[in-house]
Protein backbone atom coordinates (compact mmCIF):
# COMPACT_ATOMS: atom_id res chain seq x y z
CA UNK A 1 0.00 0.00 0.00
CA UNK A 2 1.59 3.22 -0.63
CA UNK A 3 -0.27 6.48 0.68
CA UNK A 4 0.27 9.96 -1.03
CA UNK A 5 -0.42 13.50 -0.40
CA UNK A 6 -0.75 15.20 -3.58
CA UNK A 7 -1.34 19.18 -4.07
CA UNK A 8 -0.49 19.31 -8.27
CA UNK A 9 -0.45 15.92 -9.21
CA UNK A 10 3.45 15.23 -8.77
CA UNK A 11 2.92 12.88 -5.29
CA UNK A 12 0.10 11.42 -6.77
CA UNK A 13 2.03 9.82 -10.27
CA UNK A 14 4.78 8.89 -8.73
CA UNK A 15 2.71 7.09 -5.92
CA UNK A 16 0.24 5.36 -8.60
CA UNK A 17 3.36 4.44 -10.88
CA UNK A 18 5.57 2.94 -7.96
CA UNK A 19 1.94 1.25 -6.89
CA UNK A 20 1.47 -0.05 -10.61
CA UNK A 21 5.30 -1.63 -10.83
CA UNK A 22 5.42 -3.60 -7.21
CA UNK A 23 1.71 -4.71 -7.73
CA UNK A 24 -0.14 -2.88 -4.93
CA UNK A 25 -2.38 0.24 -4.19
CA UNK A 26 -1.95 3.87 -4.39
CA UNK A 27 -4.41 5.60 -1.75
CA UNK A 28 -5.26 9.46 -1.13
CA UNK A 29 -4.32 10.44 2.36
CA UNK A 30 -7.62 13.13 2.19
CA UNK A 31 -10.57 11.31 2.73
CA UNK A 32 -9.08 8.19 3.95
CA UNK A 33 -10.96 6.24 6.84
CA UNK A 34 -7.98 5.94 9.57
CA UNK A 35 -10.47 2.72 10.82
CA UNK A 36 -10.49 1.32 7.43
CA UNK A 37 -6.69 0.78 7.44
CA UNK A 38 -5.15 -2.42 8.29
CA UNK A 39 -1.58 -2.75 7.11
CA UNK A 40 -0.99 -6.73 8.93
CA UNK A 41 -0.61 -8.23 5.70
CA UNK A 42 0.86 -5.48 3.59
CA UNK A 43 4.21 -6.30 2.03
CA UNK A 44 5.43 -3.12 0.90
CA UNK A 45 3.64 0.48 2.84
CA UNK A 46 4.96 3.36 1.46
CA UNK A 47 4.07 7.47 1.50
CA UNK A 48 4.96 9.46 -1.09
CA UNK A 49 4.61 13.78 -0.57
CA UNK A 50 5.95 17.07 -1.62
CA UNK A 51 8.31 19.02 0.39
CA UNK A 52 6.83 21.88 2.10
CA UNK A 53 9.57 24.32 4.31
CA UNK A 54 11.99 21.51 4.46
CA UNK A 55 9.73 18.33 5.80
CA UNK A 56 6.69 16.59 4.73
CA UNK A 57 3.42 18.36 4.53
CA UNK A 58 1.87 18.57 8.06
CA UNK A 59 -1.26 16.91 6.75
CA UNK A 60 0.93 13.65 6.25
CA UNK A 61 2.81 13.68 9.59
CA UNK A 62 -0.74 13.90 11.07
CA UNK A 63 -1.79 11.44 9.23
CA UNK A 64 1.15 9.29 10.14
CA UNK A 65 1.13 9.22 13.70
CA UNK A 66 -2.66 7.53 12.89
CA UNK A 67 -1.46 4.62 11.45
CA UNK A 68 0.89 1.91 12.64
CA UNK A 69 2.84 -0.27 10.36
CA UNK A 70 4.21 -3.40 11.12
CA UNK A 71 7.79 -3.93 11.20
CA UNK A 72 7.88 -6.80 8.70
CA UNK A 73 6.67 -4.93 6.00
CA UNK A 74 9.01 -3.03 3.67
CA UNK A 75 8.08 1.06 4.86
CA UNK A 76 9.40 3.87 2.27
CA UNK A 77 9.08 7.06 1.19
CA UNK A 78 9.53 9.07 -1.80
CA UNK A 79 9.34 12.97 -1.24
CA UNK A 80 9.00 15.56 -4.30
CA UNK A 81 11.13 18.78 -4.28
CA UNK A 82 12.28 21.79 -6.41
CA UNK A 83 15.47 21.95 -4.81
CA UNK A 84 16.23 20.60 -1.68
CA UNK A 85 14.39 18.27 0.94
CA UNK A 86 16.25 19.42 4.06
CA UNK A 87 15.84 16.18 6.76
CA UNK A 88 12.27 15.75 5.90
CA UNK A 89 12.39 11.95 5.49
CA UNK A 90 14.63 11.63 8.42
CA UNK A 91 12.12 13.47 10.17
CA UNK A 92 9.39 11.43 8.79
CA UNK A 93 11.43 8.51 9.86
CA UNK A 94 10.91 9.37 13.56
CA UNK A 95 7.01 8.92 13.47
CA UNK A 96 7.30 5.70 10.90
CA UNK A 97 10.56 4.12 11.12
CA UNK A 98 11.27 4.04 7.01
CA UNK A 99 14.00 1.53 5.60
CA UNK A 100 14.42 3.20 2.48
CA UNK A 101 13.71 7.12 1.56
CA UNK A 102 14.46 8.89 -1.82
CA UNK A 103 13.82 12.01 -3.48
CA UNK A 104 12.68 13.49 -6.89
CA UNK A 105 13.30 17.09 -8.13
CA UNK A 106 10.07 18.12 -10.36
CA UNK A 107 9.35 21.37 -11.34
CA UNK A 108 8.82 24.50 -8.88
CA UNK A 109 4.89 25.02 -8.22
CA UNK A 110 5.47 27.54 -5.90
CA UNK A 111 5.44 31.23 -7.70
CA UNK A 112 4.29 32.80 -4.30
CA UNK A 113 7.76 34.70 -3.21
CA UNK A 114 10.64 36.41 -4.69
CA UNK A 115 13.01 33.58 -5.05
CA UNK A 116 13.73 32.47 -9.05
CA UNK A 117 11.50 29.34 -9.87
CA UNK A 118 10.88 27.63 -13.10
CA UNK A 119 10.06 28.08 -16.41
CA UNK A 120 8.67 26.12 -18.75
CA UNK A 121 11.40 25.21 -20.64
CA UNK A 122 13.31 24.67 -17.04
CA UNK A 123 10.19 22.31 -15.84
CA UNK A 124 10.82 20.22 -19.42
CA UNK A 125 14.43 19.42 -18.45
CA UNK A 126 13.64 18.57 -14.42
CA UNK A 127 10.66 16.34 -16.08
CA UNK A 128 13.09 14.47 -18.19
CA UNK A 129 15.35 13.59 -16.00
CA UNK A 130 12.67 13.12 -13.03
CA UNK A 131 11.46 10.28 -15.46
CA UNK A 132 14.46 8.09 -15.26
CA UNK A 133 14.68 9.03 -11.53
CA UNK A 134 11.84 7.73 -11.49
CA UNK A 135 12.57 4.03 -13.00
CA UNK A 136 15.84 3.82 -11.04
CA UNK A 137 13.56 4.17 -7.80
CA UNK A 138 10.91 1.61 -8.71
CA UNK A 139 13.39 -1.00 -8.79
CA UNK A 140 15.34 -0.26 -6.03
CA UNK A 141 12.18 -0.42 -3.99
CA UNK A 142 10.93 -3.52 -5.78
CA UNK A 143 13.71 -5.20 -4.38
CA UNK A 144 13.81 -4.10 -1.32
CA UNK A 145 17.15 -2.28 -0.92
CA UNK A 146 17.45 0.05 2.37
CA UNK A 147 19.12 3.27 1.49
CA UNK A 148 18.16 6.92 1.83
CA UNK A 149 19.16 8.87 -1.38
CA UNK A 150 18.21 12.39 -1.13
CA UNK A 151 18.99 15.85 -1.63
CA UNK A 152 19.30 17.09 1.42
CA UNK A 153 21.27 20.89 0.92
CA UNK A 154 22.74 22.95 3.26
CA UNK A 155 22.07 23.53 6.99
CA UNK A 156 19.71 21.24 6.48
CA UNK A 157 18.44 20.41 10.43
CA UNK A 158 18.00 24.05 10.48
CA UNK A 159 15.49 23.98 8.33
CA UNK A 160 13.71 20.95 8.65
CA UNK A 161 13.42 21.07 12.99
CA UNK A 162 13.37 24.95 13.09
CA UNK A 163 12.23 26.76 10.14
CA UNK A 164 9.26 24.14 9.13
CA UNK A 165 7.60 24.78 12.30
CA UNK A 166 7.33 28.17 11.73
CA UNK A 167 6.21 27.79 8.13
CA UNK A 168 3.27 26.13 9.58
CA UNK A 169 2.15 27.96 12.33
CA UNK A 170 2.55 31.73 10.31
CA UNK A 171 3.07 31.00 6.70
CA UNK A 172 -0.22 28.91 5.64
CA UNK A 173 -2.70 31.21 6.67
CA UNK A 174 -5.07 31.71 3.60
CA UNK A 175 -5.89 35.43 3.60
CA UNK A 176 -3.14 36.19 1.13
CA UNK A 177 -5.25 35.07 -1.76
CA UNK A 178 -6.93 37.02 -4.32
CA UNK A 179 -8.89 36.10 -7.28
CA UNK A 180 -8.96 39.32 -10.26
CA UNK A 181 -12.02 39.49 -12.50
CA UNK A 182 -10.55 37.24 -14.95
CA UNK A 183 -12.32 34.72 -13.44
CA UNK A 184 -14.71 32.24 -15.36
CA UNK A 185 -16.45 30.71 -11.92
CA UNK A 186 -15.50 27.23 -13.18
CA UNK A 187 -15.17 25.84 -9.48
CA UNK A 188 -12.29 23.83 -10.34
CA UNK A 189 -10.34 25.23 -7.43
CA UNK A 190 -12.99 24.40 -4.92
CA UNK A 191 -13.07 21.13 -6.64
CA UNK A 192 -8.85 20.65 -6.60
CA UNK A 193 -8.57 22.24 -2.80
CA UNK A 194 -7.56 19.40 -0.94
CA UNK A 195 -7.95 21.64 2.47
CA UNK A 196 -11.92 22.34 1.93
CA UNK A 197 -10.53 25.79 2.25
CA UNK A 198 -12.74 27.51 -0.95
CA UNK A 199 -16.21 27.74 -1.67
CA UNK A 200 -18.03 29.62 -4.70
CA UNK A 201 -19.92 32.45 -3.63
CA UNK A 202 -21.21 34.55 -6.46
CA UNK A 203 -19.43 33.00 -9.24
CA UNK A 204 -16.09 33.65 -7.69
CA UNK A 205 -14.16 31.51 -4.59
CA UNK A 206 -13.77 32.84 -1.46
CA UNK A 207 -11.33 30.93 1.06
CA UNK A 208 -13.97 30.30 3.92
CA UNK A 209 -10.79 28.68 5.99
CA UNK A 210 -8.03 30.59 7.94
CA UNK A 211 -5.11 28.21 7.29
CA UNK A 212 -5.01 25.98 4.40
CA UNK A 213 -2.34 23.33 2.97
CA UNK A 214 -0.82 26.12 0.73
CA UNK A 215 -0.50 23.52 -1.99
CA UNK A 216 -1.09 25.94 -4.24
CA UNK A 217 -3.84 23.54 -6.29
CA UNK A 218 -5.84 26.33 -6.70
CA UNK A 219 -3.24 28.63 -8.46
CA UNK A 220 -1.81 26.25 -10.54
CA UNK A 221 -5.13 24.62 -11.92
CA UNK A 222 -6.61 27.73 -12.70
CA UNK A 223 -7.63 27.79 -16.05
CA UNK A 224 -7.13 31.06 -16.42
CA UNK A 225 -4.55 32.51 -13.85
CA UNK A 226 -7.35 34.16 -12.09
CA UNK A 227 -5.88 33.40 -8.56
CA UNK A 228 -2.42 35.07 -6.82
CA UNK A 229 -0.59 34.57 -3.59
CA UNK A 230 0.78 37.83 -2.27
CA UNK A 231 2.29 40.05 -4.66
CA UNK A 232 5.22 37.86 -6.85
CA UNK A 233 3.12 34.77 -8.09
CA UNK A 234 1.30 37.27 -11.37
CA UNK A 235 2.79 36.47 -14.44
CA UNK A 236 4.72 33.66 -13.39
CA UNK A 237 5.06 30.20 -14.54
CA UNK A 238 1.86 27.75 -13.42
CA UNK A 239 2.61 24.21 -13.18
CA UNK A 240 0.63 21.02 -12.64
CA UNK A 241 1.23 17.17 -13.44
CA UNK A 242 0.29 16.47 -16.99
CA UNK A 243 2.86 13.89 -17.47
CA UNK A 244 6.64 13.53 -17.97
CA UNK A 245 7.12 14.15 -21.65
CA UNK A 246 7.10 17.78 -23.01
CA UNK A 247 3.93 16.60 -25.44
CA UNK A 248 1.74 17.25 -21.91
CA UNK A 249 2.48 20.87 -21.81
Amino acid sequence: MIYYFSGTGNSKAIAEEIADYIGTKAIDIIGADIDQIHLEDEEYVGFTFPIYAWAAPEVMLQFAQKIKVPETAFSFAVCTFSNVAGMALQHFSEIIPLKSGYGIVMPDNYPITDHIIDTKESSMVKLEEARKRLDFIKEKIAKKEEEFDVKMGEDAKTRTYEMAPVFNREWRKTVAYHVSDDCIGCGLCERKCPAKAIEIQDGKPVWIKEDCYVCMACLNYCPVEAIDYGKYSKGRFRYFFKGFSKENY
